[in-house]
């Protein structure tokens, strides 16, 4: 079998002050391009609730960062992983045992450690336990392998079930949560299931083979290296029910039920088999001698009493499965967060900026998790990590501004031209030479509330009206009414208006501009000192965040990996020749720079930003310059 499926179902008991047992999979990218799956499962004892959940994460996530370092799936790869984890392990002291799996190709590859987690395989009618240290096997359609705690093995005996034809692992799993959760003891328990299956490419070829494997009488077997070579383990062996008595069925069996082979018999062991509703009320059903009945009445009723259990029955299933699924997705938003928290806390001495990086990614995915569950003391205990590094990661510098220019009036905007900076107050433009020399003064319009420029021009908006003045001759026209707004911006030659709860668009015709149109597809609420920019997209300050708008829609944007709470933003810029976004918080005095993707990366701090009526950037020359009071500021990024 060439190519398979794996499906994989986990539970865990609750981690107690005696013992914490983990549960994961994941999965592994080698260095030649291929790819595999890592389940495990973990039991620490002695390490306290709190520390024993960390612990046993931190056991797999150091395996499963070893394997990522291997050049291709192998026994010996996993072999290295696993004492890894035991070198881990033993430098704390900790009692450990675990079994680390790896399924890649065809194969199946097997470390354990310890003697406190067991690894079954069940195939067809046959069952096998593995008890080597480690081992390899080819893997077989429909072979399920069990990787479980003594503890769950003496506590519930699912062994005939893992033998029958088409089992499913869910319903499986799904009633073992419920007994797990009626224990008082739960730290010690926790398995994983793995359902081998053929891909649907290689399916089409076995059907073609199916009247010869009826003829055949297949014997299953393991190829096992434990240390003095390979040898093969016949599987054919029954599976001993670990520790029958402790399973007691609250369901007493007619002598028909009893008779009955199958689901029935095993589920019988369970202390409450409707966890497997379908197998289970089918059965009681089938028991039910309608010749008994004197009327039809009677039948009616237990015909409802029937489709009530039934429904019932189907109902718990069905949120049995939701819970199930909630677990494994804040399952799997937990390991990606301990996964990257480790991955940035390799990283940080060799390079501090890529781990920061990867440590705000983490601290992405626990916040989903914690969404989830947002008491699960693992989840919180990792995200504290996370903060921890953000902030020793951050970068924070202090700002020493020198004056390149100071005008006549409050500036109440700085824009960039072609070659220099202009800087213009209620009433005057000021074109303002790079080295700090006025190189050119214009007469303005007068109540001047903000300006743009482009292409040798600087737009002017005073609250009623857009006017154009050509920087070369100082000549200005209105070119068109405005809607009231707060900031305007030109890029390719249309003008844009920021309204109160409106973007307006101008677009250039012949003999002036067309009437404005809306360019946001749904209105948003600005605040007052609401700023934008544009590169292509739309960035718009607002309160404590950046909205990013493209072709009118609102676009999936937030500044990650911002510990302190951000103040009012104001000032904005960008353009499309730069990978930033600078924002100031006037509310803290500060600049901060963030990724076109949201990733906060550094924030300068100035008294100066505080009052700061205009913003442009030069990452080329590693400039910035702010316009306040009548001074422009100049600082090296």
């Amino acid at each position: 079998m060439e190519e398979i499926n794996l499906q994989i179902e986990k539970i865990t008991g609750q981690a107690s002050e005696r013992a914490s047992c983990g549960v994961f999979s994941a999965r592994v990218s080698f260095g030649d391009g291929t790819i595999g799956t890592l389940v495990s499962c973990i039991l620490v004892k002695g390490a306290g609730s709190g520390d024993g959940a960390t612990v046993v994460k931190d056991i797999f996530d150091l395996a499963n960062k070893k394997l990522e370092g291997a050049q291709t799936g192998s026994l010996e790869a996993l072999k290295q992983a696993s004492e890894s984890s035991r070198e881990f392990t033993s430098s704390k002291n900790l009692d450990a045992s675990f079994s680390l799996t790896l399924f890649y190709k065809n194969a199946s590859y097997i470390s354990r450690s310890g003697d406190k987690v067991k690894v079954w395989v069940f195939a067809n009618s046959n069952s096998q336990e593995l008890s080597f240290g480690h081992g390899s096997g080819h893997l077989k359609n429909g072979q399920i392998i069990l990787i479980a705690t003594e503890k769950f093995l003496s506590s519930f005996d699912i062994s005939d079930i893992l033998k029958e034809e088409g089992v499913n692992l869910e319903e499986i799993v799904d009633g073992l949560a419920t007994e797990i959760s009626a224990k008082d003891d739960q730290g010690e328990i926790g398995a994983a299931l793995v359902l081998v299956k053929e891909s649907e490419s290689a399916e089409a070829g076995v059907a073609a083979d199916d009247e010869k494997e009826e003829e055949i009488s297949e014997e299953t077997s393991t190829a096992v290296d434990d240390g003095e070579g390979t040898q093969e383990l016949d599987t054919s062996h029954e599976i001993a029910p670990p520790d029958a008595a402790i399973v007691e069925s609250h369901i007493a069996a007619s002598d028909t039920e009893k008779s009955q082979p199958g689901a029935l018999a095993s589920l019988s062991k369970f202390k409450n088999p409707i966890f497997a509703p379908g197998i289970f009320v089918k059965n009681k059903i089938t028991n039910i001698n309608i010749a008994s009945f004197k009327n039809r009445k009677t039948v009616v009723v237990l015909g409802a009493v029937a489709l009530l259990i039934l429904a019932g029955s189907a109902l718990f299933s069905l949120k049995g499965g939701a819970d199930r699924e909630k677990i494994n997705e804040f399952r799997g938003y937990l390991d990606s967060a301990s996964a990257k928290y480790e991955e940035g806390f390799a990283l940080i001495d060799l390079n501090r900026e890529k781990a920061r990086g990867i440590f705000i990614e983490a601290d992405g995915e626990i916040k989903k998790a914690l969404g989830i569950k947002p008491e699960d003391e693992e989840a919180r205990a990792l995200e504290a990590k996370i903060a921890a590094k953000l902030k020793e990661t951050e970068s924070l510098a202090s700002v020493d501004f020198s004056t390149i220019s100071e005008v006549n009036g409050s500036l109440v905007s700085l824009s960039k031209g072609d070659d220099s900076l202009v800087g213009v107050t209620e009433s005057a433009l000021y074109v303002i030479d790079v080295g700090g020399e006025t190189t050119a003064e214009f007469d303005g319009k007068s109540g001047t509330r903000d300006s743009a420029v482009y292409d040798n021009n600087v737009f002017v908006f005073d609250g009623k009206s857009v006017w154009r003045i050509d920087l070369v001759g100082g000549a200005g026209e209105e070119i068109f009414g405005g809607h009231e707004a707060q900031d305007i911006s030109v890029f390719l030659g249309n003008v844009y208006l920021l309204g109160s709860d409106q973007i307006y668009k101008y677009v250039p015709v012949e003999g002036g501009y067309a009437e404005s149109a809306n360019y946001l597809n749904e209105k948003e609420k600005f605040s007052t000192s609401s700023k934008f920019t544009i590169d292509g997209s739309i960035w718009v300050t607002n309160g404590s965040n950046v909205f990013k708008y493209l072709r009118g829609d609102k676009q999936d944007f937030t500044i990650s990996g911002l510990l302190d709470a951000a103040g009012e933003f104001g000032e904005i810029y960008t353009d499309n020749n730069i990978d930033n976004v600078y924002v100031i918080d006037k509310t803290n005095s500060a600049m901060l720079v963030v990724g076109k993707d949201g990733v906060y990366k550094k924030a300068y701090q100035s008294a100066d930003f505080g009052k700061a009526s205009g913003l442009v950037v030069d990452e080329e020359t590693g400039k910035f310059y702010i316009a306040g009071g009548n001074k422009v500021l100049v600082a090296d990024l």
